[in-house]
This record gives structure tokens, sequence and C-alpha cells, in this order.
């Protein structure tokens, strides 16, 4: 059975929902519901469900932010998102997680039934794969001796990650090759270990791929062809020509489906910046470490892609709203300072000057 858990603020649809899918009759399981994401997380982390059936605007914790939380704690589960139509913005939130559908209330139960079976299709071919490459091995287990799985500890997700978000598709060869050199010849060269990793890793490329352009992860070869997989497996060259090919494919749609390469990540960094350029102990560091990357290539791709270096961009966002405060509010200009990143005075006097041309006294029109 697949597992469902369901989200919705308002009652009356909840029930609605809960008591008109004959959810047996169609290989479903609806193990508990929520009426908030705040409330609704632990359940979710404790009953592991495969689908995610949430409502966008909820109390507390909205259904994308209970999303993102899903999606990283629990990155095979399916996502389904209920919406208005006046949410155009959820929408396009939406899309970045990677769910599976989005659905415009008011829904019908044709519609949210089709949606769930489209979903639960979905997770039964990823179980029918693994299954295959299970009983693919089977056979070589009686000429070798394997080491324990419990010696394998998974990939790295988040490495892996970072290199598909920046990565170049000429480094792909060399990434493939230093990762598999840390993790060690006596776990590569076995067979069984290779396998583990090896579709941890497929896994983790093929959710990537799906964030940005699920039709492609659904139906290229590279993503459906698990016979393919388990030929490369046999050995470990084959394996890491493979995966080479893997990530020069995620990369390539990566790539093709963005306008600018450096988009995303400085998308990110912007709404870092707009949510703490009031924290005066902000840095260059500290956006780098939140999006991923190291210092020196956030600060290279930030200016390439934006003409101004962070230092120039932030000292702008401060001093904008710093203005706004200035003629919107009586706040002292030391009050004024704080607000907008800046704890010494003087220092925020000399920054507003030297953006302005005029002292934030001058600015306000001789206001104190």
């Amino acid at each position: 059975m697949i597992k469902v858990f369901l989200v919705e603020d308002e009652t009356i649809i909840r029930q609605g929902i809960r008591n008109n899918i004959d959810w047996e009759s169609h290989g479903l399981e609806l193990v508990g519901e929520a009426e908030d994401g705040e409330y609704a997380y632990p359940m979710i982390l404790k009953s592991k469900p495969d689908i995610l059936l949430t409502d966008v605007k909820m109390p507390f914790m909205d259904g994308l932010e209970l999303s993102h939380l899903v999606r990283k704690a629990l990155p095979r589960t399916k996502i389904i998102i209920l919406s208005g139509y006046d949410e155009f913005e959820y929408a396009k939130e939406a899309i970045k997680i990677g769910i599976s559908d989005y659905l415009l209330k008011p829904v019908t139960s044709s519609v949210l039934i089709d949606a769930l079976k489209k979903a639960a299709e979905t997770i039964r071919e990823e179980r029918e794969h693994s299954r295959l490459l299970e009983r693919y091995f089977v056979n070589y287990e009686k000429y070798m001796k394997f080491p324990d799985r419990a010696d394998y500890n998974g990939v790295d997700r988040k490495l892996i990650e970072n290199f598909l978000k920046t990565g170049e598709i000429d480094e792909c060869g060399l990434f493939i090759e230093e990762y598999f050199e840390a993790v060690g010849k006596e776990n590569y060269m076995s067979l069984m270990l290779r396998q583990y990793i090896t579709m941890d890793i497929f896994y983790c490329v093929r959710e990537f791929v799906k964030s940005i352009n699920s039709e492609e992860a659904e139906n290229a070869s590279e993503w459906t062809d698990l016979k393919r997989l388990a030929k490369a497996i046999e050995n470990a060259r084959g394996t890491m020509d493979y995966l080479k090919g893997l990530f020069t494919s995620a990369l390539s749609i990566r790539d093709k489906n963005s306008g600018d390469r450096y988009g995303q990540i400085i998308r990110e960094a912007k709404d870092y910046i707009a949510e703490n350029f009031s924290n005066s102990e902000f840095s260059l560091n500290r956006v780098a470490e939140y999006i991923g990357v190291s210092s020196s290539y956030f600060s290279s791709i930030f200016k390439q892609g934006t003409g101004q270096t962070l230092m120039e961009y932030l000292t702008k966002i401060r001093i904008d709203k710093a203005c706004e405060l200035l003629k919107c509010t009586n706040l002292r200009t030391a009050e004024i300072g704080e607000q907008v990143g800046y704890s010494d005075p003087h220092y925020f006097s000399t920054a507003f000057k030297k953006a302005t041309g005029q002292s934030p006294k001058e600015f306000r029109g001789g206001k104190n």
C-alpha cells in the first residue's frame, strides 16, 4: 500500500478528502492528517508517508515551508500541493521545490484521485527498479564475499547537490574520480557496495533533474533504463564511466533549462540578503555557507551575475531601507542604522553620505 498524509486547515475540505476517497481500492492508505504544517511535520517524520498531500495557505507553517522540510528529510516522498487560483507565486515556488503535482482549488475527487494514482505509479516504478537491481545482483552472492552493508554510510548528498548546482560539464569526470577515491577502493571494488553507492547517486541526481525538468527525468533513457545501470555496475571502470555520463546529462539539462547558469544561486543569495541584511554580522562567508558553495566561488559568480560585489549590493539594500525609514518614521538616526545592519552610528552616517551625497540628517530634511 502507498501511504498518504493529508494536511489541510479547512476542516470541511479535509474531512471531504478523507471520507470521499476509497483509499484501499486505489492501493492507498491514509496514514495521518493535520490542520497545519507545524503540527503535521513531526507526524510525517514518524509515519514516513510515500505521498504528502498539502494545502498551501495555512497558519503557523504553510504548505511550501512544510514541503521544503519534507523534501530535505524524506527526499523520496512525493508532494502534491493544493492551491487557490490567486496564488501564482506559490506555484512558482512549488516548482522550485520539485513537487509531483500542483492542483488548483476547488479540486474534484476524480482529479485528486488521478494525481494520487500518478504519484503512486511513480513510486511503484521506483520500487520495482530497486527490486530489479537486487535480483540482478543476487547471483553474484554465490561467488563473492561481500562486506556488511552497515559498513557503508551512504553518499554525501550535500556534496553531490552542490556539484550539480555549480559544477561544469567538463569537470564531471574529475568529480567522479575524486568522489570514488574518497569513498575508498576497498568499498567501490566490492560489487555489493558499488551497487548501493551507485543507486544512491542515481536517485540523488535523478531527484535534481526532476526538480528542474520532471518531464525529462520521467522520459529520458538516462533515468529510466535500469538495465543499462545494472550492466554498468559490473565493474568499477564501467560504473565511473556511467556516472560521468549521468552527471554530464544532468548538467546539460540544468544549463538548457536556465537562461543564466548562475541564476538560481544568485536568486537564493538575494532572498537570503533580503531576510538578513539587518544583521550587523552579515558576511560573504555566511551567505556562501547558506547556499552551499565556497566564498571565493560565490563572490565570483555574484559579481558576474549582478555586476556588483556582494558588499556593493548589500550596501545598496541597506541604504535604500534607511532612506525609507528616514522619510517614513520618526526613529532616531542611530536606531535606523541599527535596523539596517550598522551597529556603529558614525559608520552608518559615513556609509550613507558616501552612497547618497547627504548625511542622514540632511536627507531627512533637518529632522533629528
